[in-house]
């Protein structure tokens, strides 16, 4: 078995249990502890996972058995999008009966998103997309995200070091540190910027870019999520927050969806997605 085919089983796997997880959050009282504020986000990322994220990542996973390299790389959006929340599920939501759950998920899509990316061909992924993503408007908006949060959470990061005190969304939550700072200035925010230049210099990594896209949709999704669960228990809503986050979302929904529409390629456009097909007999099978 190869390793695209333990990776697909892997993904599943983590799917299935990102449903359960996120149906559990919803619908089952008194599972979350935290703070409410806390508890609030954890159900807004909840709906996005369950009514968003689940239904790509099996979408993306049913297109992967037709042979699809843009199935594929829905696929590991998908992933990435549980490995970023999972760790803050397993690191800063408060310890209850779903927790060895949380951190199965985060292990399925880490192990899944390194089988993966060490099989498939980043330069032939790139090459499928070129055609079928508007580089340069996908680029910009990747780049500008990237830029707006990184510099928000730099901004926050810089008053507490000088000031010592935390910012309000912190304290409300009951936290001494952010998991959204390391996650995002580390990780997700650099690679949505390399992805963007990855497009602008036609280079391997604009394979992405895609990814990404779905990546931010998804992300919006939960945040503006979050903004109306809090309203609807009496705060205040957070208007201009909410647009500018549900502006993005909209952005990349449409970006991504740009991908998606037809070109007139056949459903070989895969080959590309693996270093060749002959090599991978069974890259784009789940088993």
């Amino acid at each position: 078995m190869n390793r695209l085919r333990i990776a697909d089983r892997l993904t599943w796997l983590a799917t299935l249990l990102a449903a359960v997880a996120a149906g559990a959050g919803l619908l089952a009282a008194g599972l979350y502890r935290d703070a409410p504020f806390w508890i609030e986000q954890a159900r807004a990322t909840d709906i996005a996972t369950l009514f968003f994220a689940v239904p790509i990542l099996v979408a993306g996973l049913l297109a992967v058995r037709r042979g699809s390299s843009v199935g594929r790389l829905a696929a590991i959006a998908g992933l990435l999008y549980l490995v970023y929340n999972y760790a803050i599920f397993a690191f800063s939501v408060a310890m209850n009966p779903l927790s060895l759950v949380y951190i199965a998920i985060l292990g399925l899509a880490v192990w899944s998103l390194f089988l993966s990316l060490s099989e498939i061909d980043l330069g032939g992924a790139a090459r499928t997309l070129d055609g079928r993503i508007r580089r340069r408007s996908s680029a910009t908006a990747l780049i500008a995200v990237a830029g707006l949060f990184g510099l928000m959470w730099l901004g926050q990061i810089a008053t507490v070091a000088s000031t010592g005190a935390l910012p309000p969304d912190l304290v409300r939550a009951g936290l001494s540190t952010n998991p959204v700072y390391a996650l995002d200035l580390a990780m997700f925010l650099p690679l949505c910027v390399m992805s963007a230049i990855g497009l602008l210099r036609r280079s391997s990594f604009a394979a992405f870019a895609f990814p990404m896209l779905i990546w931010l949709f998804l992300t919006s999704v939960g945040v503006f999520a979050a903004f109306v669960i809090s309203a609807l228990g009496g705060s205040d809503f957070a208007v201009a927050p909410a647009a500018i986050v549900g502006g993005v979302g909209v952005l990349t929904a449409v970006l991504a969806g740009l991908v998606l529409r037809p070109t007139g390629r056949k459903a070989s456009d895969a080959t590309p997605i693996g270093s060749a097909v002959a090599d991978h007999p069974g890259m784009s099978a789940t088993g």
